[in-house]
């Protein structure tokens, strides 16, 4: 792990993905090349984990036939990870809670629980969710 590389590196990996469930394993390879030499081997899991959900999330409720565009940008001590789609955002909607998939809704309480902060944003018909992830298990 070089976390010193982080500080120099400033470049984001951009990548446009399909909405489609099969640009998730895609997204998954992705952040592990990043994490590989970046992020220890608990923090580069958490990220594959963390992108896949959210990635999940964009191609699942974006409902847009427009790429979702994964970013990750090394800064200082932690990793920027951005996933952006022309979804309607986090609005809720009736029946939403009650969905017939047990496992749903816990994307983002992952998220949540496992980066060091992450939020939302709405911009230009536009959802980016962001989430900062340290490079080393606190």
């Amino acid at each position: 792990m070089i976390p010193e590389m982080a500080a120099r590196q400033q470049e984001p990996l951009i990548v446009a993905l399909a909405p489609t469930a099969e640009s998730i394993p895609h997204a998954r390879r992705h952040a592990g090349e990043v994490a590989d030499g970046l992020l220890d081997s608990e923090q580069g899991a958490k990220l594959e984990l963390l992108i896949s959900e959210v990635v999940t999330n964009a191609v699942k409720h974006g409902r847009s036939c427009e790429d979702v565009r994964l970013a990750m940008t090394p800064k200082d001590g932690y990793l920027c990870v951005q996933v952006t789609d022309a979804g309607p955002g986090l609005v809720p909607r009736p029946g939403a809670i009650g969905a017939d998939d047990e496992s749903a809704g816990m994307g983002l309480f992952l998220v949540e629980q496992m980066a060091r902060r992450w939020g939302m944003t709405r911009e230009s018909a536009h959802t980016r969710i962001w989430f900062e992830l340290g490079y080393e298990t606190a």
